[in-house]
């Protein structure tokens, strides 16, 4: 038995399923899973009965329904700024249409209705605090500064964990301004020992020092911004995992997203863990 950490990484997420899909083929299946930001997409979809199949069959159908552009507080931004007034716009994706998506996929679930241990991290932007969504809190014990919720639907919790600053609004739940949870903690290993796991399996998708000469767009600074941030906090936390893999995707450009490249990162996923199979194995013993 061991458990699963799923780090953020934009659209490098899909790389997550081809990961699971091989962890499969080598009779490897989590008993614990955890993520933040895309990693939490996956984890949360794994956790309640979507196998490798269908996570790569969503990933292709799915696509295409994820942005729904803020045009109005675009708008409404940019005549603030020529005006001189405060500028109000918090996001250029609402995120509504991918919180209907993972609803409808999650069929109205609680996260506290998730029969297999499941956590996933999201930010507070106003305090600094990081929330952990998590199925079962009661054998949690509490840390200074994280905040540990099994009370919302398991859709908005993964909104809240997505929530790429400025790219997406924040997700607002009990008065909380959450965002991305790549920001405090991108690898979340530390929660799956707390859940009980005795082995922990890490997959890092983040900026790992490569040179990256196409981050030439909002979204890739945006993301790119967001890696570096966390690189330097994994590097610290990311300590706690038996065996840790970095699939190499830097290389492929995400814009504009089409299914060849889904396919590619999904494939980069398999490899890395065909590759390192032996080293997974030898930390589990």
């Amino acid at each position: 038995m061991f458990g699963l950490a799923l780090s953020g990484g934009g659209i490098k997420g899909f790389t997550h399923i081809g990961i699971l899909q091989a962890l499969h083929k080598h009779r490897l299946r989590p008993t614990w899973i955890s993520g933040a930001s895309a990693g939490a997409v996956v984890a949360a979809l794994y956790s309640i009965g979507y196998s490798p199949e269908a996570l790569e069959c969503l990933a292709y159908s799915s696509y295409r329904q994820l942005i729904d552009p803020n045009y109005y507080g675009i708008v409404k931004g940019i005549s603030q700024f020529i005006m001189g007034r405060e500028i109000t716009l918090d996001g250029i994706i609402k995120g509504d249409r991918i919180e209907k998506l993972f609803d409808d996929l999650t069929r109205g679930m609680y996260i506290n209705q998730v029969d297999m241990p499941l956590a996933m991290t999201s930010v507070d932007v106003n305090n600094g605090r990081t929330i952990i969504f998590i199925n079962n809190k009661n054998r949690i014990e509490g840390k200074k500064g994280v905040e540990y919720r099994d009370d919302v639907p398991l859709a908005e919790a993964i909104r809240a964990s997505i929530s790429i600053p400025v790219i997406f609004k924040p997700k607002f739940i009990d008065g909380m301004r959450l965002v991305d949870g790549g920001l405090t903690d991108n690898l979340p290993v530390d929660i799956l020992r707390q859940m009980g796991a005795t082995k922990v399996l890490g997959v890092y998708l983040g900026y790992s020092g490569e040179m990256r000469c196409e981050v030439d767009n909002l979204f890739e600074i945006a993301s790119q911004s967001l890696d570096i941030m966390a690189y330097h906090i994994t590097r610290l936390k990311s300590t706690g995992a038996d065996c840790i893999l970095r699939p190499n995707v830097h290389d492929i450009d995400s814009m504009p997203l089409n299914p060849d490249k889904i396919g590619e990162y999904i494939e980069r996923g398999h490899d890395t863990v065909d590759i390192h199979i032996d080293m997974i194995k030898k930390a589990f013993k």
